[in-house]
């Protein structure tokens, strides 16, 4: 058998992206919420994986203003993250590929990684990635709509 996975290209996409009227209510991370309630720190560090045009991001950052929260976003699109710069600012925006983070060991307090992992293709790779940049007390949530991939 033979499975041929459909790639998207963001770069044709990305104008269009956050008008899909399913990606404009983003609620409360009340994961997050929990972590930051159970792991009292200083100052956190997170990061949304695969972020997009910074949509998880933006509503995030309005939902825990008086945290001390430094954001990092990382995507594989250029054209994702430019309209993720016009949403987001003071947030440290990468291009760069899952399977390979310009992140240090242990830096990461949570990752989440939102409705993007059946697109990547070297899924081994990435969860030893996150495993990596994660911490030891880090959590690494993932929403998925492709439960097979």
């Amino acid at each position: 058998m033979v499975i041929i996975m459909k790639v998207t290209d963001y770069s044709q996409i990305a104008y269009k992206y956050d008008k899909n009227m399913y990606r404009q209510n983003v609620k409360k991370d009340f994961y997050l919420e929990e972590f930051i309630e159970k792991f009292a720190k200083n100052e956190y560090n997170i990061l949304d994986l695969a972020c997009g045009t910074g949509i998880y991001l933006s509503n995030q950052m309005s939902y825990f203003p008086n945290k001390n929260i430094n954001w990092y976003g990382l995507d594989a699109s250029n054209d994702m993250l430019s309209l993720a710069k016009e949403k987001v600012k003071n947030i440290d925006l990468v291009n760069g590929l899952a399977e390979n983070m310009p992140y240090e060991s242990n830096m990461f307090d949570y990752i989440v990684n939102n409705y993007a992992f059946q697109h990547f293709t070297k899924k081994t790779q990435v969860l030893d990635e996150i495993h990596r940049i994660l911490n030891k007390d880090g959590i690494f949530k993932m929403h998925n709509i492709s439960v097979y991939d």
